[in-house]
C-alpha cells in the first residue's frame, strides 16, 4: 500500500477524534440522582434476599430497574461535572516540528499549572531530541529500514559514543493524523533517551535489555507528563476503535487498525507505571534480548522478530 496515496487519503477523511461528543436530546432523557438510583438498586436486592418476595415480582422489579438504565442519565451536583479530557488531533500529517513543538508545549503547560517540575529525566530527552532533531540526525525512513512494527530506531557506530542517528518509521506521519504529534513523540522520547544512554557509555548490543528499560522508563514519563489521567489516551482510543469499526474503505480501515494498535502499546507502557520489574516484562514480551550481534556494525533494534508487538 502506497503511503503517500493512503496520507492523502486520510486527510480526506473526517479526523471524528477531535469532534465533539454527540449531544442528546434532553427532553428523551429521564434524569435521577445517584442517591434515588442507589435506593433503588437495594431495594432490589433486598427483594431478592427476602423468601417471602416471589420470583414473578422480583423479575418485575428487576425488569423495571435494569430496563430503564440505558435511558436514564445520571443528575450531578453543580460544580463537580468535568469533561474527560481529549486530545486535540487537527488531522495534519505528522512531522518532526510538530512533534517537537508540541513537546515544548507540553513541557511549558506542565511548569505553568503544577508546582513539581518535570521530571528531570524527561526534560534531558525533550532538550537531546530537539538537538537530533536541529543537527538533522532525527528524520524519516525513507529507505524501509524499518520493519512494519518498528517505529524508531536508534542508529550508532560501536566504535564511538558521540553522534548517533534517530530514524522514524514513514508510517508515523500517517499515525500523526489519526492520533497527534503528543501521542508520536512518545517514540521520539523513546530514542532520544537511547541517544543519551549511548552517550554516557551506557547503551550496548551485549546490554539491550537494560538499554530498553531505560528508554521506555522516560516514555512512561512522557505519557504520564501528557495524559496523567490516562483520559486522553482512553477517549482516542475509544473513538478510533468505533470509526474502525464502521469504516467501509479497507485501506482508512488498516490505518485506524495501525494508530489503535499503536495506543494499545502506549498504554501497555502506561500499565508498567514506570516500575523496573514490569518494565523488564514488557521488554521481553517484546522480544528485545542481550547479546545480539548486529551484521553491520551499528543499531540497536534489529534483531527483533517481524511478528512482535509494534515497538516505540
Amino acid at each position: 500500500m502506497a503511503l503517500t496515496a493512503l496520507l492523502l487519503l486520510l486527510l480526506a477523511a473526517p479526523v471524528i477524534a477531535d469532534q465533539p461528543a454527540p449531544v442528546e436530546d434532553p427532553a428523551k432523557k429521564e434524569y435521577v440522582d445517584p442517591a434515588t438510583l442507589k435506593a433503588r438498586a437495594d431495594a432490589l436486592r433486598d427483594a431478592v434476599a427476602d423468601m417471602s418476595v416471589t420470583d414473578i415480582s422480583v423479575k418485575s422489579r428487576a425488569y423495571g430497574f435494569f430496563d430503564k438504565l440505558p435511558s436514564q442519565s445520571l443528575v450531578v451536583p453543580t460544580g463537580t461535572y468535568r469533561r474527560m479530557e481529549r486530545e486535540p488531533v487537527t488531522g495534519k500529517p505528522g512531522s518532526v516540528d510538530g512533534m517537537m513543538d508540541e513537546a515544548d508545549a507540553r513541557i511549558a503547560e506542565w511548569k505553568r499549572t503544577r508546582v513539581e517540575p518535570p521530571p528531570p529525566a524527561l526534560e534531558a530527552t525533550v532538550a537531546q531530541a530537539r538537538a537530533l532533531a536541529e543537527a538533522k540526525n532525527l528524520s524519516y525512513d525513507t529507505q524501509d529500514e524499518l520493519a512494519p512494527n518498528q517505529m524508531g530506531i536508534f542508529k550508532y557506530m560501536r566504535d564511538r559514543f558521540d553522534g548517533g542517528l534517530v530514524k522514524l518509521n514513514a508510517r508515523m506521519r500517517m499515525l500523526g493524523i489519526l492520533v497527534g504529534d503528543a501521542f508520536t513523540y512518545a517514540t521520539v522520547t523513546h530514542e532520544a533517551q537511547h541517544s543519551l544512554d549511548r552517550a554516557a557509555g551506557r547503551l550496548t548490543p551485549e546490554a539491550e535489555i537494560a538499554g530498553e528499560i531505560s528508554a521506555f522508563r522516560t516514555q512512561y514519563l512522557w505519557l504520564k507528563l501528557m495524559d496523567p489521567r490516562g483520559e486522553r489516551m482512553l477517549t482516542l482510543h475509544s473513538q478510533l476503535k468505533l470509526w474502525q469499526k464502521n469504516e467501509s474503505d479497507k485501506r482508512v480501515k488498516y490505518a485506524l487498525g495501525e494508530a489503535v494498535t499503536y495506543l494499545e502499546h502506549l498504554s501497555d507502557v502506561v500499565s508498567t507505571n514506570g516500575d523496573e520489574d514490569e518494565l523488564r516484562k514488557l521488554v521481553l514480551k517484546l522480544g528485545y534480548k542481550d547479546g545480539h550481534k548486529h551484521s553491520h556494525g551499528d543499531g540497536h533494534d534489529h534483531g527483533r522478530s517481524e511478528d512482535s508487538p509494534t515497538s516505540a
